[in-house]
């Protein structure tokens, strides 16, 4: 993420400072401490300054009539490929020993797409950068390579053919390409898309902003000697500003990349511009400590992301703070051991030749991805425990809608009513069961129960929108307008077919609290044509609004509403859990509850969790407006709701599996018949 330097570029140790900078908020978010929200902006940072490095040794060496591909190509894996490939090596013997065979296979994917510089579209296709269970993919922070690399791929040609051409129309030509790259970065981060996160298409105007910076540099070369300006003294505080405000003041909620990503990168470049030798933050960046850590900035970043991932999946619970600090200071001195002892070691011709570097990544790549696709194609090597391979199954996702959902495409929009229970032709009535993907889980048993006493229930919803008219989710699963949408194809459907009685199922606190310990909201916010805002505060104003206006709008159609209150949502992962528990054969079956019991998320923080929306459910049901189901009794006992017994009741930390589904169904019997 970084250039070597190179006798065409003078030495700054401001810009190791800068990289200080960008690194460290970058892991300290990752960390997950709080006052980082921002500190994702690290890497638009780190973008800018390989986009000013990068360029400004190839147009010193088209000037000179030296530039060569094979040379820029062998200096970017000199520069990137040791490093990278001995922590990926560290990684594969923790992963088979911590991974269960999903995450492992997962894993694998990953290994296969990191060699071919293509773990960003991996990523992309997967998950959002933001999304839950990112934190424990190993090589996640992989994507920022790819990006690079993938435009380094292509960004020479263009220098080099705009040098045939005439040079004065590759500024201009850069200039439009980066306008249309921040145009549609804008629009999707306001889709809420992760292709704009994690796409070269979306992300490579952050690096002709320092491209620009190297073309400035052509027509003015950097003079150390030359005098301090007002501008330089005013630009380099403003750069800094800027950047903390990015790190202090962004977080999950922030639409992003975009124009937001202006805040780093135009920081970013101010620093370069104006950070010198007779500035204070030119003094600044280039203290010790900070240059320090800049020179070991990229394999901090390297290491960081998987000491911290193989941590939490080891760890049946979020490990502490003081713990991710620890391992915060671990990662540094990992980077320090990579830097002095690969890093340094590679880049010297004289000890390793430019044949050695290719046949070393060429082997490296094969063997990483020979073993990614064999993990993949063994479904994470699931013969690795004596474990009854049926386990695994029971936290695979639901199926049971699968007949109805073969042309849906996943954006929410074309899903289509699935039907469960008796047959339309013998139902006695019939039952509409709206939600998210809560909804989804209870689908066995509202089908089993609706067959045997012969009512039909028609079911519609998604993961991540939920069954409230007027309102839409942003930060969420899908583009703006989807979830509203839903919503109304919801209540119309009831209003066209007469349908008497509409259970409401949902994640509630999803749109109003986030989780557990979590004091601000980081996603899925609700949003109206009233408030746009993204808070706590404003969502919950617009769940209570929404919640009236949905109940009010089906009584008005003689509909009696059920709502159905969130179950208990666990602090440990019960996939984690019951797969540890399986490999501890010298266990007792006592001692595995003892332990299951012990990671059980208490009655008194699932309360907690759930006060407000409970509150107005509770409210609702006293003015008879609503009948609030609570499945708490089935799940809970004492103090604890469990995660389970012998099996886990939970497939996820919030969501039912088939196991806690049966301890529920006779609560969803009773919503049938009543």
């Amino acid at each position: 993420m970084s250039a070597r330097h190179h006798p065409a570029l003078p030495y700054r140790p401001e810009i190791d400072g800068l990289r200080a900078l960008a690194v460290l908020p970058v892991m300290l978010f990752h960390a997950g401490f709080g006052l980082f929200g921002g500190g994702f902006i690290g890497v638009d940072i780190f973008f800018v300054i390989s986009g000013y490095l990068i360029t400004a040794i190839i147009l010193a060496e088209l000037q000179a009539g030296s530039f060569s591909l094979l040379t820029f190509y062998e200096r970017r894996a000199r520069r990137i490929l040791p490093a990278l490939c001995v922590m990926m090596l560290v990684c594969v013997p923790l992963a088979w020993h911590w991974l269960d065979p999903q995450d492992l296979k997962s894993f694998a994917k990953s290994l296969i797409a990191v060699p071919l510089f293509s773990s960003n579209v991996l990523f992309w296709r997967e998950t959002g950068y933001f999304d839950t269970g990112v934190e424990l993919k190993p090589l996640l922070h992989t994507w920022t390579l790819a990006v690079e690399e993938q435009y380094y791929v292509l960004f020479p040609l263009l220098l080099m053919a705009g040098f045939k051409l005439g040079r004065r129309w590759i500024v201009p030509l850069l200039i439009v390409l980066a306008l249309i790259s921040l145009a549609l970065a804008q629009r999707g981060a306001a889709a809420d898309s992760s292709a704009a996160f994690y796409l070269l298409h979306a992300r490579a105007w952050e690096l002709l902003v320092g491209s620009f910076i190297a073309f400035h540099y052509v027509r003015k070369p950097f003079a150390e000697s030359a005098p301090v300006t007002a501008w330089q003294q005013l630009g380099g505080p403003a750069g800094l500003g800027l950047i903390a405000y990015g790190v202090f003041g962004f977080d999950h909620s922030t639409v992003f990349p975009g124009l937001n990503a202006l805040v780093p990168t135009l920081g970013a470049a101010l620093i370069i511009l104006c950070a010198r030798r007779g500035t204070w933050v030119g003094a600044l960046l280039a203290s010790r400590p900070l240059v320090a850590v800049g020179l070991i900035s990229y394999s901090a970043y390297l290491w960081h992301q998987p000491v911290f991932a193989f941590a939490r999946n080891s760890s049946l619970v979020a490990p502490a703070p003081l713990t991710m600090l620890a391992l915060t200071g671990l990662s540094l001195g990992l980077a320090w051991l990579s830097w002095r002892f690969v890093e340094r070691a590679f880049r010297d011709r004289q000890r390793v030749s430019r044949g050695q570097i290719w046949r070393y990544g060429a082997l490296a790549s094969v063997m990483f991805i020979g073993f990614g696709v064999s993990g993949f194609l063994g479904n994470g090597f699931a013969n690795r425990f004596n474990v009854d391979p049926a386990l695994m199954s029971a936290f695979e996702d639901p199926d049971i809608r699968s007949a109805c959902d073969v042309n849906y495409d996943g954006q929410g929009w074309g899903i289509d009513f699935c039907f469960f229970g008796a047959p339309k032709a013998q139902a006695s009535s019939q039952v509409a069961v709206f939600g998210d993907s809560h909804s989804e889980a209870l689908l066995p048993a509202f089908d089993s129960a609706g067959k045997r006493l012969g009512v039909t229930i028609a079911h519609l919803g998604v993961g991540g929108c939920p069954p409230l008219l007027g309102v839409d989710v942003v930060v969420g699963n899908y583009s703006p307008g989807a979830c509203a949408n839903l919503a109304q194809r919801q209540y119309d459907y009831v209003k066209r077919n007469g349908i008497k009685k509409v259970i409401l199922v949902s994640r509630w606190t999803l749109y109003t609290d986030g989780d557990y310990d979590h004091e601000r909201m980081t996603g899925y916010f609700l949003v109206n044509g009233d408030s746009q805002v993204r808070s706590k505060e404003a969502s919950r104003a617009v769940f209570a609004k929404a919640l009236e206006t949905t109940i009010d709008a089906y009584r008005a159609l003689g509909v009696q509403v059920l709502v159905v209150a969130q179950v208990p949502q666990q602090l440990a992962n019960p996939k984690n859990l019951y797969y540890r528990l399986a490999r501890e054969t010298a266990e007792s079956q006592a001692q595995k509850q003892a332990t299951v019991d012990a990671l059980s998320v208490s009655l008194g923080k699932h309360q907690q969790l759930q006060e407000f929306t409970r509150h107005l459910f509770a409210m609702d049901d006293q003015q008879q407006r609503i009948r609030l189901v609570s499945l708490d009794d089935a799940l809970c006992q004492g103090q604890s709701c469990l995660i389970g017994d012998q099996d886990s009741y939970y497939k996820d930390y919030n969501h039912l599996s088939a196991k806690g589904v049966t301890r529920v169904s006779g609560d969803v019997a009773q919503m049938l018949m009543q």
